[in-house]
């Protein structure tokens, strides 16, 4: 009967050594600093291998209070020459105390005949239980094959831009902690006999004042049929307490190809850098960084009209109320576009500044107007304003006031302005008095959980300090409860926070957890922390957008970006939208799903058509025609009767 392994692999980390370090690397190799690097250059300096492998104790996660004691062999494959290098055994101990064990293995040039140029696989095995416990491939390359490492790759374009979206920013403004993707664009300079795996490319961003270093090691993805132009991205998360000039670059095997400075904190600035602008820096610093940064600036005007975007204004006026500019200039009409007119020509800032503010509160209900649909949300929040405002008068006169319950659930689908409407609870409470920021910090599970078991404690609370003074929103929130998985790391995030709620000493923040109805009902009901904390009251439904609203909100965004459509546009456009809605599934994104469609497919037909015809007058570059709207394909299923049921 065969065992099962006790011990698993969290992951297996390697690093090349130089000659002169090898002299001292047996017994030393743990004083090297590891990462993700995978591929490694054979030159003069190249002294072999050392690997370090972080062994877990499956005991300790099943049945506290075993340790383990096994012998574990390492196998080192070269897959070029399809041969067997070496083998060495090693012994893993781990007190009934420990989780995490961290062995060391050193693979000497002088002791083994690495080959420029041939690929390697590292066979972990649990010898007590004859079971493998995984492969992993490093590579070696030749200095003669590739030539000037300067000359490896031809970077030619780089660029930031926001997770979901796809056009490339030079630099962007926001106000919250947002999730972002580098982008750098290559042509391959290598030539003769091409290796069969491309060299990595490592990616590193540096945060602004904070000492802190983004590492991240990929292969270029080819983005053409030729094979000659490639791409690397990698995300990060920006953070409002680091502002300033952040600076991304990448490296082939240490040798850096090209860098750009951004930022995060405006000004929003469309395209992508290029020429002198994407040359590495020669020493990194906060200093150097800002001094690049600035200069780009002095020269640079952001001359790309700017879609409209609800969520965009509602930022400007969140950032002009934080920074108390309650009389901030106003564009007149035929300002920027990132200005709503309503039908009575003013714009969403104006109606933000008008709102009433007797008590020194400023209502944010005006503006709900201009949100299509959400007529349960719209009159929960009426109710929850109007229960702020007297609150807040009871208290200028001195009476006492009942503590408002805070925490709340937005229930419904992607696309549905859960966010938005977190953002507006958070100035309306701003304003009153109830939060001393009332801003809104984004979380999900991916965002929360650690590398290493147990560390989202420290994470959920990091989230939890960022948070304070405003609104910590976690997105999906159902993915964090794994009832089925007793090792789901997502149990201490929800321990953590309720933990967080129960302590009646931190009232400066709001929890909003956000999710689908259905998993977000099953997680209450099986956590009953959250249903104590979080009253019926507090619970909003975001209803999925009917035909009639998604198309309000087609013609609303189409009118802003000064197009209209025709008779047969429209009728075609509702056929579309009714299909949809007659089809929408569990990931239907409702709002993002119109402007989606209109963005990606309806305007690039439109340009196509007008383009290809050679028009160029006023109406052939305003009027959507019936031809620009994609039709709805609807797949075919063969039907197969059931033996036993009556069709």
């Amino acid at each position: 009967m065969k065992k099962e392994s006790c011990i698993y692999i969290d992951k297996v980390l390697f690093r090349s050594f130089t000659v002169e370090e090898s002299k001292n690397a047996c017994g030393e190799s743990s004083e090297f600093v590891f990462d993700r690097q995978s591929d490694f250059l054979f030159d003069a300096s190249f002294g072999g291998i050392a690997v370090r492998i972080d062994f877990c104790n499956e005991r300790y996660v099943r049945n506290k209070g075993r340790g383990v004691r096994r012998k574990v062999s390492l196998t080192l494959v070269d897959t070029t020459a399809r041969s067997e290098i070496t083998s060495r055994k090693v012994t893993v101990r781990m007190s009934r105390t420990e989780y995490l064990k961290s062995s060391y293995a050193v693979f000497s040039l002088s002791q083994i005949a690495f080959r420029a140029g041939h690929n390697y696989k590292l066979v972990v095995c649990d010898e007590t239980a004859s079971e493998n416990l995984g492969e992993y491939s490093f590579h070696i390359f030749s200095q003669d094959t590739l030539g000037d490492p300067a000359d490896w790759y031809d970077v030619y374009s780089a660029g930031i831009r926001r997770e979901g979206e796809y056009h490339i920013c030079k630099s962007v403004d926001s106000t919250d902690s947002e999730i972002f993707v580098v982008r750098f664009k290559m042509r391959r300079n290598l030539s003769g006999n091409l290796p069969a795996v491309l060299p990595e490319i490592e990616m590193r961003i540096y945060y602004p004042e904070c000492e802190r270093i983004e590492t991240h090691f990929m292969e270029p993805s080819c983005v053409d049929f030729a094979g000659n132009r490639y791409m690397v991205e990698s995300s990060f998360m920006s953070e409002s307490k680091c502002r300033g000039a952040y600076y991304a670059e990448i490296l082939c095997m240490k040798y850096p190809l090209a860098g750009f400075v951004f930022g995060t904190s405006g000004p929003e600035l469309n395209g992508d850098w290029r020429g002198d602008d994407i040359m590495p820096l020669e020493e990194y610093s906060p200093e150097a960084a800002d001094t690049r940064y600035d200069s780009l600036l002095g020269g640079e005007k952001n001359d790309d009209e700017e879609s409209f975007d609800f969520d965009a204004a509602l930022d400007r006026f969140i950032k002009d109320e934080m920074s108390g500019h309650q009389d901030s200039e106003v564009p007149e009409s035929g300002g920027e576009a990132g200005d709503m007119p309503d039908d009575s020509g003013s714009s969403v800032q104006e109606k933000y500044c008008e709102a009433e503010s007797g008590i020194s509160l400023t209502s944010l209900l005006p503006s709900l107007d201009h949100l299509t649909g959400l007529r349960s949300v719209k009159d929960k929040l009426m109710v929850y304003e109007r229960i702020v405002r007297f609150n807040k008068l009871r208290s200028d006169n001195n009476l006492p006031t009942t503590p408002m319950p805070l925490h709340a659930m937005f229930l419904g689908s992607p696309g549905t302005g859960k966010t938005t409407v977190a953002k507006m609870m958070g100035v309306m409470l701003h304003k009153a008095g109830i939060l001393s920021k009332g801003h809104v910090v984004v979380r999900e599970r991916a965002t929360l959980l650690g590398q290493n078991y147990n560390s989202e404690a420290e994470k959920t609370l990091a989230a939890i300090e960022e948070a304070q003074g405003g609104i910590l929103l976690i997105d999906e929130a159902y993915q964090l409860y794994q009832p089925e998985d007793a090792r789901d790391p997502g149990k201490f995030v929800i321990e953590t926070l309720l933990t967080a709620l129960s302590d009646e000493s931190r009232r400066d923040w709001m929890l909003v957890l956000a999710g689908y109805p259905d998993e977000m009902r099953k997680m209450a009901d099986m956590n009953p922390g959250f249903k104590s904390r979080i009253p019926d009251s507090n619970v909003y439904m975001f209803d999925d957008f009917s035909e009639d609203e998604l198309m309000e909100i087609a013609d609303n965004y189409i009118s802003r970006l000064c197009y209209e459509l025709s008779p047969e546009a429209r009728e075609a456009l509702v056929s579309r939208l009714r299909f949809d809605c007659s089809h929408r599934g569990r990931n239907f994104g409702n709002a993002r799903h119109i402007i989606n469609l209109i963005q990606t497919e309806i305007l690039p037909a439109m340009a196509v058509r007008v383009i290809t015809a050679g028009v160029s007058g006023p109406d052939s570059l305003t009027v959507i025609r019936e031809s620009d709207i994609p039709r709805a394909i609807e797949r075919g299923y063969a039907f197969r009767r059931r033996i036993g049921f009556a069709v």
